[in-house]
């Protein structure tokens, strides 16, 4: 406690210090033990973990003032079979998870989200099919107004409900996408979907094995125009390039002038500027930097000036600068940071002040705090929360 007249008494700094230990273990306060904002409910933002195939379950959590997290009870909800991704709807009122169900079939379960106390109950009804074998991702529109997954070799898309949440399949209720379809970004202005294609390495339930090829010509970034008035895709891309090899996740800047996409295999982070106009990508130069060690998901902080990103056999979180005027990375990371075992997805906090990081391998997500000053990474204190005793996959948290 900072003081900044004479000391007070004994019975003041008596309740100052219950006053300050009660906050610390309720949700909804401050790191200085302050009242969480008006409007806010306590606990909030709320963050949600799917569970490796075998658990078939979302893990749900509260926040306390620091980031950390504090499950709620129930801490589980069920899913479908093999909840990959998962993703909350801008409105923070509804909860979408992909489900790889068999080798032919996936689905997204649909969740109505409580915004008071951040608990999720399945709509009705609660699963709707995907036209395919899902890559496992979802995107939602800025507006809130629509859903697409990659599916096979095309992109399911879907209408959501402004009144329910609920998914319903759009005319048509696919586009064909280039390759085998991965990673999938909305643009934030809402006019143009990014998706990435190359060798499918994220095996649907039932596989014995990785059947990925190398191959120039499938490791690509497709480009395609949204109907500003059914959310529908354009029937084909009105650009595709070039990529890294085995691409994997991409993200786009708030701004929305620039697009990072991460190339597994060769350990490297592609960077694109976006022509406002167009949607059109070009590479930057240089086109790529060096990753950490298998880099796999990625996120832009909230004020655009650092990029972070999961690196898989590094087992590291690391964060790139942004040029502020050109929106290229920084050649190599200002600051990294240890993950738990076979990290797989990153969600930040929308204040950009906390990062979460899953893990495929271990029943624990790893969680950190963001300087707002500098951008660097620094565990919290406990580094780890428990998670799906599998492990973990997609992370999402309200907005």
């Amino acid at each position: 406690m900072r003081q900044t007249s004479a000391r007070p008494g004994a019975a003041v700094m008596f309740r100052a210090v219950l006053a300050v230990m009660a906050c610390g273990l309720a949700a909804g306060c401050t790191v200085a033990g302050a009242p969480a904002a008006a409007g806010s409910p306590v606990g909030a933002p709320f963050v949600y973990v799917t569970g490796k195939g075998g658990t078939n379950e979302i893990s749900q959590f509260a926040t306390l003032g620091s980031g950390a997290l504090r499950p709620l009870t129930p801490r589980d909800v069920a899913s479908g079979e093999f909840p990959y991704d998962v993703a909350v709807s801008p409105q923070g009122t509804s909860v979408y998870a992909v489900d790889d169900l068999s080798n032919t079939a996936g689905a997204v379960s649909q969740y109505t989200l409580n915004p008071a106390t951040g608990k999720l109950t399945p709509k009705s009804p609660k699963m709707v099919a995907t036209a395919g074998i899902p890559s496992g991702i979802i995107a939602i529109s800025p507006d809130g107004k629509n859903a697409y997954v990659p599916s096979g070799k095309a992109i399911s898309q879907y209408r959501i409900s402004p009144a329910t949440g609920k998914l319903t399949p759009l005319p048509p209720r696919m586009v064909a996408g280039a390759g085998s379809p991965i990673g999938i970004k909305v643009a934030p202005d809402g006019r143009y979907l990014y998706i990435t294609s190359g060798t499918q390495c994220l095996m649907p339930k039932g596989s014995k094995g990785s059947k990925c090829t190398a191959s120039a010509k499938a490791n690509t970034v497709s480009v395609f125009r949204i109907s500003p008035a059914t959310g529908a895709l354009s029937a084909k891309p009105v650009q595709t390039v070039a990529t890294g090899q085995n691409p994997q996740m991409i993200t786009i800047a708030p701004d929305g002038t620039s697009a990072y996409v991460t190339a597994t295999t060769g350990n490297t982070i592609w960077q694109y500027s976006i022509n406002p106009a167009t949607g059109r990508l070009t590479p930057k130069s240089p086109a790529m930097v060096a990753g950490g060690g298998g880099p796999h998901d990625l996120a832009v902080a909230p004020d655009g000036k650092s990029l972070y990103v999961v690196n898989v056999r590094g087992a590291t979180i690391t964060q790139y600068a942004i040029s502020p005027a050109t929106g290229a990375l920084s050649a190599r990371p200002v600051s990294t940071a240890r993950t738990v075992p076979a990290p797989e997805a990153i969600a930040l906090s929308p204040d950009g002040k906390n990062a979460y990081v899953t893990s495929e391998g271990e029943g624990a997500l790893s969680q950190f705090a963001i300087s707002p000053v500098t951008g660097k990474i620094t565990p919290l204190s406990p580094a780890t929360v428990t998670a799906p005793s599998h492990g973990s996959l997609g992370v999402a948290v309200t907005p």
